[in-house]
């Protein structure tokens, strides 16, 4: 344990709080949320994995480690001349905010000289993929509300939040579950390889996409979606796209 430090509960240092500060941009509400509440709380333990693993609550909580890990808040990477830096925040559960700092290879060094930087929380629509600068696919899946990003080289995809500008990390396997479902797909050699929707990404329709997605959303109840108005609005575009086909033949 550093001199700086003691047993919990304790502050954060102003070393741990910078690095998770800076997979939470300022610019953005639901970021800054979170900014604001890691000011005023205290590490008060280790989460269930140890070592870099910790959680942060009220100053007389107790961490839980009998629960499984909340899902993936912010997350990204800062590369320093001194050291690689991974940097995890969960979603805050019951006042409690589970993160992870880990520095590749050794301990976090006092100082950094910072060489580059990426994460998901800084990405917008229209923005190339972070880290890579790779093909990022977008749909809409509520206009003004809701935007699903793909990112087909990192295989991942996340939920743009207009209201808020968080990007949630949607977990692919049960979404593909879904849009096996929605493709009538029983193939188990396909069900079984949820990647294979990165790989094939282009075969897959936008509404095919929206369809799965809604049914994810229903089932996991993550995303405050107005079902009733969303899916009369997909369904009136379909039918004046099929009208538009039947018209030109």
């Amino acid at each position: 344990m550093k001199a700086n430090e003691k047993e919990f509960p304790r502050k954060l240092t102003s070393l741990k709080k910078a690095l998770l500060f800076s997979i939470l941009p300022e610019n953005k509400s639901g970021y800054k949320h979170y900014r604001d509440k890691i000011e005023e709380l205290f590490i008060i333990g280790y989460g269930r994995f140890g070592g870099n693993n910790f959680i942060l609550g009220n100053e007389n909580a107790k961490p839980d480690i009998s629960i499984s890990s909340s899902p993936v808040f912010a997350t990204g990477t800062n590369v320093y001349k001194e050291a690689t830096v991974d940097i995890t925040i969960h979603e805050e559960v019951d006042e409690k905010i589970e993160f992870d700092i880990s520095a590749r290879g050794g301990e976090l060094p006092e100082k950094f000289t910072e060489i580059n930087k990426w994460n998901y929380s800084e990405w917008i629509p229209g923005n190339k993929g972070p880290k890579d600068n790779s093909y990022v696919r977008e749909i809409i899946i509520v206009p003004g509300k809701f935007l699903l990003a793909i990112a087909p080289l990192r295989k991942k995809m996340w939920l743009y939040d207009f209201g808020n500008g968080v990007n949630h990390l949607i977990p692919i396997s049960n979404f593909y579950n879904e849009l096996m479902r929605t493709r009538n797909i029983r193939d188990m050699k396909a069900v079984r390889n949820p990647n294979s929707f990165f790989e094939k990404i282009d075969s897959y329709h936008d509404q095919e996409i929206i369809t799965a997605f809604f049914s994810y959303n229903k089932y996991m109840r993550k995303f405050d979606i107005n079902y009733s108005t969303t899916e009369s609005v997909h369904h009136l575009k379909k039918r004046k796209s099929l009208l538009s086909i039947f018209k030109r033949g």
